[in-house]
């Protein structure tokens, strides 16, 4: 049969189902600090959907969350699938299960 699309919640790095400050400093974290060491969706922290994990992510997320900017492209704020293909992988949907 096929393979189910996974779902995830874009911007939910630590995959909590809350979408907050604390998902822009796990992104940084892992991007900088190597802590967390993986991430369970790394989908999940491509917050500007721009296909790779970078400081942006983690400035989109806080600009949307503190000044207004626009918020991430789907799937957000709920769970769904990528509409964007990308090497990025997903192990665990955290919450969108």
């Amino acid at each position: 049969g096929a393979i189910p699309a996974l779902l995830f919640r874009r911007g939910d790095t630590n995959t909590d189902a809350k979408i907050d400050m604390s998902d822009a400093i796990s992104t940084l974290g892992f991007l900088f600090l190597g802590k967390p060491e993986t991430l369970a969706c790394d989908k999940s922290a491509d917050t500007n959907d721009s296909g790779s994990l970078d400081l942006s992510d983690a400035v989109a997320l806080l600009n949307h969350l503190f000044l207004g900017a626009p918020a991430p492209p789907p799937p957000f704020p709920d769970c769904g699938t990528d509409g964007t293909p990308d090497a990025l992988s997903c192990e665990s949907p955290g919450a969108c299960v």
